[in-house]
């Protein structure tokens, strides 16, 4: 118990005062991020309105009409498909403030993956070292932290191990406990990420295939009663996850236009798959935020070697794990060549050879350890084919992977990519495996323990993602929030540039701490939006007139937006804000590169006369 407690508190340290820091000093006001992406923000946002709700019993949890105004957003279609994860963030929330709220998760996401993973490869290993390398690789993966900073969702890793585990303690023994185990950890995955629950249901039907074909070899018999009880365990998930499924399923088949079926998600474009996908390098290169060999990989970021995205292409394995699982597999394979000489005819005759090859076999890995290693062999290879693209042209003939034939079945999905982290599961263990394997051969307990620690020590290198320290100081924001914080009165805002193309995360962000309705926030497709593509142009005097019957009161103009841009229309607009051409407009106050402007009474009629 001593020992447990003690790995436990080292991951907890390892997140929170190495990978983390300075996180954890200002758990209340910051967060782990790129400073390029508003993502995160539109996470922070939630959790400010679910606690807004809770107080405020007059505000509609599933409409929201303080964004898009006054037209809202209907966050009942998604916010359904995971009733786990809105349950806990919406007593976190409540509870505490929606920056902690995030960074919770956080924290959990890193220590729970450790941990898991931890037992996960102690169950077959029956070696802490091993297992505790093993946590270390998964849970401090590069893939991890560029999630962590953009994908929240995506982030959540965690129950990956625990569900490998809890079919793997369902195969030991088939009992209710376990079937009810595995069920739970199936619904864990499930309730976080849906990607995650694809993938992991590709990698049960593997699991089953190989310990059929497993069993018939060494047993000569299939596997009836695991097989049973493993379809019971899903059929219990899914009678679980049954209202959401009939809801998907609801949605993708009610008739309605393509368009509409992409821009709900249903439908990807099959393009995505070529451009999503897992280049040549992109499992060797570091990471692009490692401190020493990150500007090598980013100078390859757009190449057909690497990828085109910082995030989908961050799927880096560490040469160190790659190594540690080379041995593991060494190992196996030598397993395997041995036992089949002994089995043969010429070395049943042979007693003397045969002795010998027994000693040998001896110091090889156990009937188990064979086993295992050779389900996450069959995993790794599995799920690197499906991260690939769909296929690979030659000059005579193509070859097809795993995810062209899954487009036409799941046409929902598309960054096939993300199956690296299936990949990098598989590895951790199989790392796992290799040092137990090469510190069997050490007798001295402390150069066991030294070893280990050089080990450990070359991983948490090669993952190395500072400095500087990935974290955003949401405490920092622009002055013209708290001057419109004390404003009385019960109005809507409008933020300039405005976001027309998709829904501006800051903007929402923002109004966590204004509390103030905004107009901005409106998604493609819907007729909020399409207003707002018609008063883009503040120098338009029909703008003023809109702005006014959508009862905005303030216009926010950040003159740093428009300098950002390089459309000749949007430089052309700000010439014309800067010389203060803004019909309808009255200028207010100045706060550095923004600028607040009121809306002049007496336009909605003119609106209205239109």
């Amino acid at each position: 118990m001593k020992k447990t407690t003690l790995v436990f508190l080292l991951f907890i340290v390892m997140t929170t005062v190495v990978f983390t820091y300075p996180l954890v000093l200002k758990i209340n006001s910051a967060i782990p991020g790129f400073e390029n992406t508003d993502e995160p923000q539109a996470s922070i946002w939630y959790y400010w309105w679910q606690k807004r709700c809770f107080h405020n019993k007059t505000d509609d949890f599933g409409e929201c009409s303080y964004i898009s105004f006054p037209f809202g957003v209907n966050f009942k279609h998604g916010t359904n498909f995971y009733p786990i994860w809105l349950f806990l963030t919406r007593w976190i929330s409540m509870l505490t403030n929606p920056i902690f709220t995030y960074n919770a998760q956080v924290f959990l996401s890193f220590i729970l993956s450790a941990v898991f993973m931890y037992w996960l490869v102690l169950f077959m290993t029956k070696d802490r070292a091993s297992a505790f390398i093993s946590g270390v690789i998964y849970a401090f993966l590069p893939y991890h932290f560029v999630r962590i900073w953009q994908h929240l969702g995506l982030a959540q890793i965690q129950w990956m191990p625990l569900l490998i585990l809890s079919i793997f303690k369902l195969r030991e023994k088939q009992s209710l406990k376990n079937v009810i185990f595995c069920a739970v950890a199936f619904l864990l995955v499930a309730f976080f990420d849906y990607y995650y629950t694809y993938f992991m249901s590709v990698a049960v039907s593997l699991f089953v295939v190989y310990e059929i074909v497993y069993s018939l070899k060494i047993f000569k018999k299939p596997p009836y009663r695991f097989v049973c009880f493993l379809i019971v365990s899903c059929l219990a998930m899914l009678l679980v996850l049954s209202p959401i499924l009939i809801r998907i399923a609801g949605g993708y088949l009610h008739p309605v236009s393509a368009q509409e079926l992409l821009s709900k998600g249903y439908i990807r474009s099959f393009q995505d798959l070529f451009t999503q996908s897992a280049k040549p390098l992109s499992y060797l290169l570091p990471a692009t935020t490692h401190p020493v060999f990150g500007k090598f990989s980013e100078g390859l970021i757009g190449s057909p070697l690497y990828g085109v995205s910082y995030t989908e292409h961050t799927l880096y394995l560490g040469w160190t794990p790659i190594i540690l699982a080379f041995i593991a597999c060494r190992n196996w394979r030598k397993r395997r060549k041995t036992m089949s000489v002994i089995a043969s005819p010429e070395g049943a005759k042979q007693s003397q050879k045969r002795d010998c090859f027994v000693s040998r076999l001896r110091q090889l890995p156990s009937n188990d350890d064979d086993f295992y290693i050779g389900f996450f062999v069959w995993l790794a290879f599995v799920a690197w084919l499906f991260s690939q693209p769909p296929y690979f042209t030659f000059p005579y003939f193509k070859i097809y992977m795993p995810s062209f034939f899954m487009y036409k079945i799941l046409p929902m999905f598309r960054a096939y990519c993300r199956f690296g982290i299936v990949v990098m599961l598989a590895i951790s263990v199989l790392a796992g495996f290799g040092l137990k394997f090469i510190l069997e051969r050490f007798k001295n307990n402390r150069a066991k323990t030294a070893f280990a620690s050089l080990m450990c020590a070359l991983v948490l290198f090669e993952f190395l993602n500072f400095p500087p320290f990935k974290i955003i100081d949401m405490s920092k924001y622009p002055r013209v929030y708290d001057w419109l914080k004390q404003e009385k009165g019960d109005f809507a805002i409008a933020e300039y540039p405005l976001d027309t193309e998709s829904p501006n995360e800051y903007y929402k962000f923002c109004q966590t701490i204004h509390e103030k309705k905004i107009i901005n926030g409106t998604s493609p497709g819907t007729f909020g939006n399409s207003i707002a593509k018609s008063i883009w142009k503040l120098s338009d005097p029909r703008t003023a007139r809109v702005l006014n019957w959508l009862s905005v009161k303030y216009v926010i103009i950040h003159a740093s937006g428009y300098a950002e841009s390089n459309d000749i229309e949007i430089a052309d607009e700000f010439e014309k804000i800067k010389r203060k051409r803004l019909p309808g407009l009255k200028f207010i106050k100045n706060f550095g590169d923004t600028d607040v402007y009121e809306i002049i009474a007496g336009q909605a009629g003119a609106h209205t006369n239109e």
